[in-house]
């Protein structure tokens, strides 16, 4: 019998940490999710360091930033070009580094950076959403271990039963390390596109969680329609709230096989979100992209962060992490020696899981494009390269974000800036950073990412 931990990686599209119970949200319902953090470590300030899918999942998956790897937007896999290209240009990811350490690994559900129809590299189970994830319920053709799979229903849920596949079938005399990658909580948001009864116990809820809808003024709505009526945002926080709970319903769902198969006491779980997302909040739905100029603020930024299993103790953590320390602490609690040779951001927090105190930088960096941000727990610096506009946030005074300072506090600006520079200097590669300035290939046929582009004259998108 192994004594490594197997480790299972939820990593969900678009669901905010506002959204759970367990971070103080007491209408949504997430029995599953909050009894998760209750017996384990909440995370109560995880960021993503690229509030959008691609990119995102990137850094969790190779420690790296996206101008170390050069996947700067979402990929738009429905065109043939995006989705048979592989992304990651043949990196190492945790699907590597943990087959080489010993562990039986497996994907099940999204992936969403190229090659979505082959199974990633080092991975021994592989059941994949090929080309564009589509809508949340109805026919799709999956693929299960190379074989093409046509399903009718709901996609969170197929995903679940391949995930307990995998967890049914993994060899006894090895650890299992399982990427579980739901489609839900993405837009479609409305109602309409999710399961009737799970929306049926949202019909009533007055949604007081959620400020009072008032478009932003630089709102470009995911899905369309900058002028919704109360109706249609309503239906909109309807749909989200359902999709929530769908999610936690199907973690239940492993959980028990997991119990089923004795597993349970052995296995760590994390659950996370690629980016955060807006449902009205700050005036738009979505997340860094559904604004012009792109932002980052922190309801794009903001992931749920929840780990539970041997050897974690029960507590809230208020740490600043990231998506790429969450890689290097899934390595150490793999055992996994990491390359000396390559460049990394992010270190392992895998000490504080145990309740160990340790020194940390609660500096947290992000960018989208050619948009970067530095924050800590007093500032955040918005810097939009080559000319603006900026921001500058004083999160003490105003944690929603509504004042920007920067042309009053220019000494702040400057000191960030000069911080913010310095790091990216030692966590981009030339090549890849997002702020190389040349045509847009014609391949890119994403109008929201385009247009964000041409305030900034183009940025290739590799």
């Amino acid at each position: 019998m192994h004594q490594r931990p197997n480790i299972l990686l939820f990593i969900t599209d678009d669901h905010g940490a506002w959204a759970n119970g367990c971070y103080g949200n007491g209408e949504v319902r997430t029995p599953t999710i909050d009894a998760l953090a209750e017996t384990g470590a909440r995370f109560d300030k995880a960021y993503t360091p690229c509030p959008v899918c691609s990119p995102a999942r990137a850094c969790l998956l190779t420690g790296k930033t996206p101008s170390q790897v050069g996947i700067h937007d979402w990929l738009e896999e429905a065109l043939p070009e995006v989705a048979e290209r592989d992304w990651l240009g043949g990196r190492g990811t945790l699907f590597g580094l943990l087959a080489a350490a010993g562990y039986h690994t497996g994907l099940s559900g999204k992936w969403h950076l190229g090659q979505s129809h082959l199974p990633p590299r080092a991975a021994d189970y592989h059941f994949g959403l090929p080309g564009w994830q589509g809508a949340h319920n109805g026919p799709y053709t999956y693929i299960n271990n190379g074989e093409m799979v046509e399903l009718d229903g709901n996609k969170s849920r197929f995903i679940t039963d391949h995930a307990v596949e995998f967890i049914d079938t993994a060899p006894a005399d090895k650890p299992f390390f399982l990427n579980i990658g739901y489609i839900a909580t993405h837009s479609p948001y409305q109602q309409g596109a999710h399961d009737p009864e799970q929306t049926a116990a949202y019909q009533d809820c007055p949604f007081d969680e959620i400020p009072p809808w008032e478009a932003h003024p630089w709102v470009r709505n995911e899905g369309g329609g900058n002028q919704l009526t109360d109706a249609e945002v309503r239906d909109r926080y309807i749909g989200y709230h359902a999709a929530v709970t769908e999610i936690d319903d199907n973690i239940a769902r492993v959980i028990g096989a997991l119990q089923l198969r004795g597993q349970w006491e052995n296995t760590i779980i994390i659950y996370t979100s690629d980016h955060g997302c807006a449902i009205g909040h700050q005036g738009f739905f979505g997340k860094g992209n559904s604004t012009r100029p792109l932002n980052m603020y922190d309801i794009s930024l903001r992931v749920p962060l929840i780990i539970a299993g041997p050897g974690v103790a029960a507590q809230a953590l208020d740490n600043y992490v990231d998506h790429c320390d969450g890689f290097h602490t899934i390595c150490a609690l793999a055992g996994v020696d990491m390359p000396s040779e390559d460049s990394f951001a992010g270190q392992s927090y895998a000490p504080m899981l145990s309740g160990q105190s340790m020194p940390w930088d609660n500096t947290r960096y992000g960018e989208y494009g050619d948009l970067r941000m530095i924050r800590d727990e007093r500032w955040k610096l918005v810097w939009r390269y080559p000319a603006g506009p900026h921001d500058l946030f004083d999160m003490t005074a105003d944690p929603a974000e509504r004042e920007n300072l920067f042309d009053r506090r220019p000494e702040i600006a400057a000191r960030y800036k000069a911080r913010l520079d310095a790091w990216y200097a030692e966590h981009e590669a030339a090549e890849l950073s997002g702020l190389r300035v040349k045509e847009l290939p014609a391949h890119n046929r994403n109008e929201a990412w385009r247009d964000g582009l041409r305030e900034a004259r183009g940025l290739q998108v590799y």
